[in-house]
């Protein structure tokens, strides 16, 4: 809402910066778009680091090195004590086979290393993660990509 407001705002004058004639208060309206794009810039950064940022927790490489498996935080745990909001992403040497994401009920923590334990099979990766309001939850990953989720 903010960003929207500061965009409108930041349009409006810089319209009246070039339509007005008078060299004070096209200042004024410069300093008004000067600062309300300051204030998007700063909204848009804050809301890309808590929402979107892919933060790697851990890394875990099959027992053949062929796959990987990364274990990442999307954004921030939600505040106060919210769910941690997180994936999993099976990666070979060509890219991403499959993905699946999902939220940890850890108390508001920070997803660790600690809440995930990976078990190598043949055809498929299986995770299970941990949280301390949460039963545990076991995600599979097929190496062909139609993994269950």
């Amino acid at each position: 809402m903010i960003l929207i407001i500061a965009f409108i705002v930041t349009v409006i004058s810089i319209i009246c910066c070039k339509e007005i004639k008078k060299p004070v208060v096209r200042g004024i309206f410069a300093m008004v778009a000067l600062f309300n794009i300051l204030i998007m810039i700063l909204d848009g950064s804050f809301t890309y680091t808590t929402k979107y940022k892919i933060h790697d927790v851990a890394s875990y490489t099959s027992p053949d090195g062929k796959y990987e498996l990364l274990f990442q935080q999307v954004g921030d745990a939600d505040w106060p004590f919210g769910h941690t909001h997180a994936r999993l992403v099976l990666k070979d040497g060509s890219g991403t086979i499959d993905k699946c994401r999902f939220d940890i009920a850890n108390d508001g923590g920070n997803a660790s290393p600690d809440l995930c334990h990976v078990t190598w099979k043949d055809d498929h990766v299986e995770a299970v993660i941990s949280g301390e309001e949460q039963d545990d939850a076991q995600y599979i990953l097929e190496v062909n990509g139609d993994g269950s989720h």
